[in-house]
C-alpha cells in the first residue's frame, strides 16, 4: 500500500510541474508578441509621436526631438518647437553674472542689428537661463526689460535642471556650478536653422562684424 501511496503521489507531483511548465511557456509567449507589437512601426498608436516628427520635418539632429517643457519670462509653458520654422540664435547664461554673459547678450543684440530690414523677423533670440533657483520668469523678464529687448523676437526661457543639462548636452554647451552660487561655462552663441538643426557656433567673447556677417548669409 504504501508503494502505491508513494508511486501516486509521484504521478501527481510530476503532472502538476508539467502543467506549471506549460502554463510559464504560454506566458512567456505571450510576453515576446506583446513586445514584438509595441515596437511595430506598422502599429500607428504607438507611433503617432514619430509620424508627427516627420511630418513636421525634423531630423535626429534636431533640438525640436527634445520634449521637455520651459517656462518664459511671462510664465508661459513653452516647447522648444515652437521656434520650428524660424531660425533661432540662442545662448546658456545666468542673470546673476556680472562678467562674460551681459557680453553674450550684448553680442546677441549687435547680430540682432546687423539683420537688415524685415528679414530680423526670420529669427528668434533664446536665452536660456542655466539658474533656475534665481532665474524665475519674473527675473527673467525683468532682466530682458533691463536690457531692452525686443520680446516679439526674444524669448527668456528657464526650465529643470534635467532639461537644462539636456539642452546644453545637445547644443555643446559646459557649465558648472561652485560652492558660491556661481557658475563657470563656455561663452556660446549657437545658429540653429528652421528646422532645429544647429548650422554654427561662436565660442569666445567679442567676435568681429565679418564673423557675425558670414553666419547670418549661410
Amino acid at each position: 500500500m504504501k508503494k502505491y501511496f508513494i508511486l501516486f503521489t509521484l504521478i501527481v507531483s510530476f503532472t502538476t510541474a508539467a502543467i506549471f511548465f506549460v502554463i510559464i511557456s504560454k506566458n512567456k509567449n505571450s510576453a515576446k508578441t506583446e513586445i514584438k507589437l509595441s515596437t511595430n512601426p506598422s502599429n500607428k498608436e504607438e507611433f503617432c509621436c514619430v509620424e508627427n516628427l516627420q511630418a513636421a520635418g525634423y531630423s535626429d539632429n534636431s533640438i525640436y526631438q527634445l520634449k521637455s517643457i520651459w517656462r518664459d519670462e511671462n510664465n508661459t509653458e513653452v516647447s522648444l518647437n515652437k521656434f520650428y520654422g524660424k531660425k533661432v540664435i540662442l545662448s546658456m547664461i545666468y542673470t546673476n553674472c556680472t562678467i562674460a554673459c551681459p557680453v553674450i547678450v550684448n553680442e546677441m543684440q549687435r547680430l540682432e542689428a546687423l539683420i537688415p530690414g524685415n528679414a530680423v523677423n526670420n529669427y528668434n533670440f533664446v536665452v536660456v537661463s542655466i539658474d533656475p533657483k534665481r532665474d524665475t520668469p519674473s527675473r527673467m523678464k525683468k532682466f530682458a526689460e533691463d536690457r531692452n529687448l525686443n520680446l516679439k523676437r526674444w524669448t527668456l526661457l528657464t526650465g529643470s535642471v534635467y532639461n537644462i543639462a539636456e539642452l546644453a548636452q545637445a547644443i555643446g554647451f559646459r557649465y558648472k556650478e561652485n560652492q558660491s552660487g556661481l557658475f563657470k561655462h563656455s561663452n556660446l552663441i549657437t545658429f540653429i536653422n528652421t528646422k532645429g538643426e544647429i548650422t554654427d557656433k561662436i565660442e569666445g567673447l567679442n567676435p568681429k562684424n565679418e564673423e557675425f556677417l558670414t553666419l547670418l548669409n549661410k
